[in-house]
């Protein structure tokens, strides 16, 4: 995995996504973003208006609802939700119906579309008198953009599902080091079910892919040849030879899709939620098990039948019958309570054996009960033996309680006396018997639920949130009450809060400082008074952004507008936070006090080891203040990379447009340099076909690209 997620963060944005509805239709105003944000940095977040930059912050402030992701701080959830592996693998099985029952819809159309231009083709096999019109009579344009259309729409759900899986096993990958109750075998079996279904994924885009750069060319001999004079035999052999190379693959990709639908259906039951996955179990269960109690009956049954003949007494096939019906597992032929009072007592670091042999004295004669007073005879209780014991017991414990059988041996007697021919092979009833197995272990979406990654915030701790996570805003005099003093408005956010100021460590901090200011009138800390604190602290903030105690008493309307961002950035600062974002901060401000603002976030960084995170158009200024920049495109980080290296080596064409954008104050050198106009359909007119990753080129600059621009940015350094 890249360590673009691996990386411990302090604030993790994971597959955030926001979406705005407008008339009926939606807009991704955030595509699936991921980020790691590190404590203590300045993060620069840039990119045009409409860039879905303000609309990220937001939702980590929590002020802007996710659709879908989940941000963490500290490894603890502050918005959204954590990934459901069963909602996602099952939309994954919805598109995967989806495009079955459009490609059915496809075959249909591909069988009138070629039956159509056959019999044209037996009419008139010379193509004699066959005007322009007839062409265009015969060859709809409906019908093959519709043919094209449904390709399409399948290679995006494709496309769809392939994130979707990516974003499964990535989540998954290491998860049994973050919870505990999660195995290192259930993780291993949901990758392996997960790459399955990748991989079968990738083989059906593939297919696709081909299928629609040859379907391409159809249409587009369509639209020349049906405003031009034309060879209309030609194009007709043309047609034909193009239109069997896509019935071949469609052919392909039907069957493929049929097999990867089954593993998705696996993969489905895998992480379903214990009630599902037991509705999941029963039908794997019918399909290669048998139901106990008909295999005893039926095991009576022929008994009964070899009494019938003469010298039945010496048949090795009655004792073989005999010993299935003895060593039976059931409640009626196991003292299983009495096998639980046994394995607990024998758990204990002093067992009580006298307990432990009056308990044996009522066990039956299965296998597991005679070995287990042979335990106890011969005193054997080793550690290694105990395990074993309460391993198979509780393998025993399901078997009883699902009611089946899974011997193969008495599967294959049972299906023998019923005279019943299997439907599946050896080979996929161990497959599937493994797959069971896999089944039956514990539901991880229901683990994962539990866990510190789902827990959904208290009321206080959704308040403590808020008080973390503070923001600044762009234009300084709507963000301040015009009613309010300069005291109140900072001072505002301790109402909300009060063991800010109420705490004992900062009282006495205040009766220090106190003190040493009035030698002569020292005061104990019992005599500390709560609004002499909050004022205290209330001062510290203002004179800490480098306004005085006269101003405390005035009004927003009476400061210049890099003051009342001081005042703004006050009040952020005095609810301790530890993580402040700050949108647009000073595109409001005069260049003149732009410096002293970027000045002050600095400051603070250092002092204060508060994370930020810089929201801003303008790349010059986020290289002055930023530690790394995030470069924002529609909703996507197409860029990331420490400051420096962004404006040395920028990768992204919108990086390189967004550069070549910044003023040069030299007229001369002005002149010289040529704006880049960012094109994103030129630029990744084959994203449909190779998807896009974020991929890291070189140590920490990572980069939103595809296979082809991956190879040619290589060639290049």
């Amino acid at each position: 995995m890249s360590k673009f997620y691996e990386e411990n963060a302090f604030l993790k944005i994971r597959d955030a996504k926001v979406v705005f509805r407008s008339k009926g239709s939606k807009l991704n105003a955030v595509k699936e973003t991921n980020l790691n944000i590190k404590k203590g940095e300045i993060l620069g977040l840039v990119g045009e208006s409409g860039s879905g930059k303000t609309t990220l912050e937001r939702a980590i402030v929590g002020i802007q609802q996710l659709k879908d992701g989940a941000i963490y701080m500290e490894n603890d959830i502050i918005a959204g939700k954590s990934a459901r592996l069963f909602i996602l693998n099952k939309e994954i099985t919805k598109k995967l119906y989806s495009m079955k029952i459009k490609m059915n819809a496809t075959t249909i159309y591909l069988n009138d579309f070629i039956n159509n231009l056959k019999k044209n083709y037996k009419q008139n096999p010379n193509f004699e008198n066959f005007s322009n019109e007839d062409f265009k009579k015969n060859f709809k344009k409906n019908e093959v953009e519709f043919i094209d259309n449904i390709f399409l729409s399948n290679l995006k759900y494709i496309n769809r599902i392939l994130l979707n899986e990516e974003r499964i096993i990535r989540f998954i990958t290491n998860i049994s080091k973050s919870i505990d109750e999660i195995s290192l075998d259930l993780e291993k079996t949901i990758l392996l079910k997960q790459n399955q279904v990748k991989n079968s994924i990738l083989q059906l885009k593939k297919l696709l892919d081909e299928i629609y750069e040859i379907a391409q060319p159809i249409l587009k001999l369509q639209k020349k040849y049906t405003c031009e004079d034309i060879d209309v035999k030609t194009i007709f052999i043309n047609i034909f030879q193009k239109l069997d190379k896509i019935i071949i693959n469609h052919k392909k990709f039907l069957e493929k899709l049929d097999e990867t639908i089954n593993y998705q259906y696996e993969n489905q039951a895998l992480s379903a939620p214990f009630k599902r996955k037991n509705k999941f179990l029963n039908y794997y269960y019918k399909k290669i098990f048998i139901n106990r109690n008909d295999f005893l009956i039926e095991c009576k049954r022929q008994i009964e039948l070899l009494k019938e003949k003469p010298n039945f007494e010496k048949d090795e096939t009655l004792a073989k019958y005999n010993y299935f019906i003895n060593d039976f597992w059931s409640k009626n032929n196991m003292n299983i309570n009495g096998c639980t009072k046994i394995l607990t007592e024998m758990q204990k670091v002093n067992p009580n054996f006298s307990m432990l042999k009056s308990i044996s004295k009522d066990l039956k004669n299965t296998d597991f009960e005679n070995e287990l007073k042979d335990i106890l005879i011969n005193n054997n209780i080793s550690q290694k033996n105990l395990n074993d014991k309460v391993k198979e017991f509780d393998y025993i414990k399901k078997i009883v309680k699902r009611n089946i059988i899974k011997d193969r041996e008495l599967i294959d007697e049972y299906m023998l006396w019923k005279n019943i021919e299997s439907d599946i092979s050896l080979e996929e009833w161990q497959n599937l018997e493994e797959f069971v197995q896999f089944l039956e272990m514990p539901s991880i979406d229901e683990i994962v639920n539990k866990s510190y990654l789902f827990k959904g915030q208290t009321k206080k701790e959704k308040k403590q949130i808020r008080k973390n996570v503070q923001m600044i805003f762009q234009d300084p005099g709507s963000s301040l009450n015009d009613r309010m003093a300069v005291e109140e408005i900072i001072g505002e956010g301790l109402e909300n809060f009060p063991e800010l100021y109420k705490s004992e460590e900062i009282r006495n901090e205040y009766m220090i400082n106190y003190n040493q200011l009035n030698p002569e009138q020292k005061i104990t800390l019992e005599q500390v008074k709560n609004k002499d604190v909050k004022k205290y602290l209330i001062l510290n903030a203002l004179t800490s952004v480098g306004l005085i105690p006269e101003h405390l008493s005035r009004y927003p309307h009476e400061f210049s507008g890099g003051q009342r961002q001081r005042i703004g950035i006050a009040r952020s600062l005095i609810m301790k936070p530890k993580i402040i974002v700050a949108d647009e901060p000073i595109s409001a401000l005069d260049v003149s006090i732009r410096a002293q603002v970027l000045n002050l976030f600095k400051k603070f960084k250092e002092e204060l080891g508060i994370t930020f995170i810089f929201v801003a158009h303008d790349l010059s200024v986020v290289h002055f203040i930023a530690d790394r920049i995030a470069v924002i495109y529609h909703g996507q980080i197409v860029e990331l990379a420490d400051a420096n290296e962004l404006f040395i080596n920028p990768l992204h064409p919108y990086t390189k447009a967004l550069l070549s954008s910044i003023p040069i104050p030299e007229p001369e050198l002005a002149k010289k340099e040529k704006s880049i106009i960012y094109n994103s359909e030129k630029e990744h007119s084959d994203y449909m076909f190779d998807l896009p990753r974020f991929t890291e080129i070189k140590p920490n600059h990572f980069v939103y690209l595809n296979k082809r621009e991956l190879k040619e940015i290589k060639d290049k350094l």
